[in-house]
């Protein structure tokens, strides 16, 4: 499974919500995205389930939010995920 690191945690937007749906649009499959942010991005919530994608969002610490990205029909990317305890 390949994880794609995507910071965005000290841009300012709508840069953020811009980079990920770029990286969305041409994440491939058996992939997923990790967005780090300082925040959560709910707007782009919307946006990724519009375009096909479950998320799941972590809060590793003060300030630092991991919100994972796969394509709804990604079966290995949410197993790989529930390994990891990413998902609850």
């Amino acid at each position: 499974m390949k994880v794609i690191d995507l910071d965005v945690s000290e841009l300012e937007p709508p840069e953020p919500y811009a980079l990920a749906v770029q990286h969305l649009v041409s994440l491939p499959d058996e992939s997923i995205l990790n967005m780090i942010h300082r925040q959560e991005p709910f707007p782009l919530y919307q946006t990724a389930d519009e375009m096909g994608f479950f998320h799941q969002t972590t809060f590793a610490s003060e300030g630092v939010v991991h919100i994972y990205f796969w394509h709804k029909d990604d079966r290995a990317a949410a197993d790989y995920l529930s390994k990891q305890e990413l998902l609850g």
